[in-house]
């Protein structure tokens, strides 16, 4: 019931833009004889989403997506092309280009993320399922894991040869059990009602669900390290 309430009213959007600072042309590396932008593109089909959109500046990514079923039908403008620009902005500019071209004003705005392969599309359905179940009180939902490191106990800045805490605390935290709870965003899948993307500027302006992933389906491509591990982990699975 949930996939079938999402499919009608929904822009299922993958963004990948051709430049990577991390990993060369990290969005269509090969892993398991298929461009990584594939896993994106798989999970949106699977889940026969009827309105799908690419946001890409680069002409491969383009035709390798075209070839597994993700339209593309405008080209990313260069001021959204660079690594310091905002998902935010892409996705402002990816919606309004699909409402002019669907020819229709869309409820959801689905983004699933390419450099994470090991969430498949029944995860991306029991996401889908959470939001439902939630929808109401949310402005949106996306991935989290639990905090490797605290900033409030163990992770540091230094600073005239001292550390600090990267978050200042009124009181000393002396052990992880007494800090705050904190969470990883992770770049996986992100959902959120239309409205909110066009009126907002930022993430996490609004009523934000965190949906949660273990360790073994958080990890994300952005460098050689995370692609090797990516590979290990898909080898030790099958």
């Amino acid at each position: 019931m949930q996939n079938k309430y999402f499919i009608d009213n929904t822009l299922a959007l993958v963004c990948a833009r051709g430049g990577s600072k991390g990993l060369k042309g990290k969005n269509y590396i090969q892993l398991e004889k298929k461009p990584l932008i594939f896993f994106a593109i798989d999970k949106i089909i699977k889940n026969k989403f009827k309105y799908n959109c690419l946001s890409s500046d680069s002409k491969k990514i383009i035709k390798i997506s075209n070839k597994y079923g993700l339209k593309s039908f405008f080209v990313r403008p260069k001021n959204l092309s660079s690594s310091n620009v905002s998902k935010f902005k892409v996705w402002k500019h990816a919606l309004k280009k699909a409402e002019i071209y669907y020819n229709k004003k869309f409820e959801f705005l689905l983004d699933v993320e390419v450099t994470n392969p090991l969430t498949s599309p029944r995860d991306l359905s029991k996401f889908l399922k959470k939001f439902y179940m939630i929808k109401k009180a949310y402005d949106g939902m996306l991935c989290v894991r639990d905090s490797w490191k605290n900033p409030y106990f163990n992770i540091f800045v230094r600073k005239n040869n001292k550390f600090y805490t990267s978050i200042d605390s009124k009181k000393k935290i002396v052990s992880r059990q007494k800090a705050p709870k904190t969470y990883d965003h992770v770049s996986a899948m992100y959902i959120f009602k239309t409205n909110y993307i066009k009126k907002s500027n930022y993430l996490l302006d609004g009523k934000i669900a965190p949906y949660k992933l273990p360790l073994a389906k958080s990890i994300e491509i952005d460098s050689k390290d995370d692609y090797n591990l990516v590979k290990k982990i898909i080898k030790n699975k099958h």
